[in-house]
């Protein structure tokens, strides 16, 4: 079981009580067909499937396109800091806006798909107004919008930022179902952290790899060690200092293995078991989120299943101390 007593770090505030999350609004009905969701890792990160037989073009602050999404594939323009500022979780500063060269497009993803961390939906520089605070409930303090092309249509991909005030209590995630690890393997929640993760211990025959968020190969348990995919896009969130980096590729479908284990055994942080929106009654204990992780071991299919649940902490002054 992982437990983490849930409090207010502000994301760039430590006396805020609360956080800001970036939220995202209803689609306008010319991008419907898209499917976009918003997920929050260490970073606020878009996701896009257009299943469609349009283009959709997405503009930085400048107004210059730096993703083209569909019809056959995903295009980054390699030339505009846009695309390089928003491919990988760092420092807003460390690829500065201005950096921008002549465009050079190249395919980045051979499926019509793409997920980037936007720095227009980072929370950081979100300031919360002390009356905000003071009132204890989530509010809306700003909006954010991403200017895109869909076809010949121009629009616009937009959201808010919601401030949302601590809620006593923590988040417990645990383990439901093995399915075809049953037996072959011992997976558990890791406790005694803020960030979720997984540990699992592999004792079966068969090479059994783990998918990412984006169902790419993410890691690999075999008799040889562990290893990670260099190239996969979950990899990039969550490698641990000293542990070999996010590579990515041209086309998306390059698998490079990376050995990160010479055990049976690996821990890493997991941000499919987390669980970061808004608790409808924190009171009361209840489940929050029910999670997968597809996993294949030689050429079978199968996926772990948890559980995210919330229970409240009584405050030590109802307590009577």
């Amino acid at each position: 079981m992982w437990a983490a007593v849930a409090h207010g770090h502000g994301e760039g505030s430590g006396e805020d009580k609360g956080t800001v999350h970036a939220v995202l609004d209803p689609l306008p009905p010319e991008l419907s067909e898209l499917r976009v969701q918003l997920r929050r890792t260490l970073a606020p990160q878009l996701l896009v499937a257009n299943p469609t037989g349009k283009s959709l073009v997405v503009e930085d602050e400048t107004g210059r396109p730096f993703l083209r999404i569909g019809p056959d594939h995903a295009e980054g323009d390699l030339g505009a800091a846009a695309f390089h500022r928003t491919n990988a979780l760092m420092a807003p500063g460390a690829i500065p806006a201005e950096a921008s060269e002549d465009p050079r497009w190249a395919v980045v993803e051979a499926t019509p798909n793409w997920g980037w961390f936007d720095l227009r939906l980072r929370t950081d520089s979100v300031d919360v107004p002390d009356q905000v605070v003071d009132s204890g409930k989530t509010a809306s303090i700003g909006t954010w919008s991403l200017p895109v092309q869909f076809g010949d249509t121009v629009s616009m991909i937009s959201g808010h930022f919601e401030y949302r005030p601590d809620a006593n209590g923590m988040i417990q995630a645990n383990v439901a179902d093995l399915g075809a690890l049953q037996g072959k393997a011992m997976v558990r929640a890791m406790p005694g952290s803020s960030r979720p993760g997984l540990f699992l211990s592999y004792y079966g025959d068969s090479p059994l790899t783990l998918m990412g968020e984006q169902d790419e190969p993410f890691l690999r348990f075999s008799q040889q060690g562990v290893e990670a995919n260099r190239n996969s896009p979950t990899w990039a969130t969550v490698a641990p200092a000293g542990a070999p980096s996010y590579v990515g590729n041209d086309n998306g479908s390059e698998v490079l293995w990376a050995r990160i284990s010479g055990g049976s055994s690996y821990g890493w942080i997991e941000p499919r078991t987390s669980y970061s929106g808004r608790v409808e009654n924190p009171s009361q204990p209840g489940l929050v989120k029910r999670w997968q992780i597809p996993i294949q071991i030689g050429d079978s299919r199968s996926q772990i299943q948890g559980k995210s649940e919330w229970f409240p902490i009584e405050p030590e002054a109802d307590k009577g101390h």
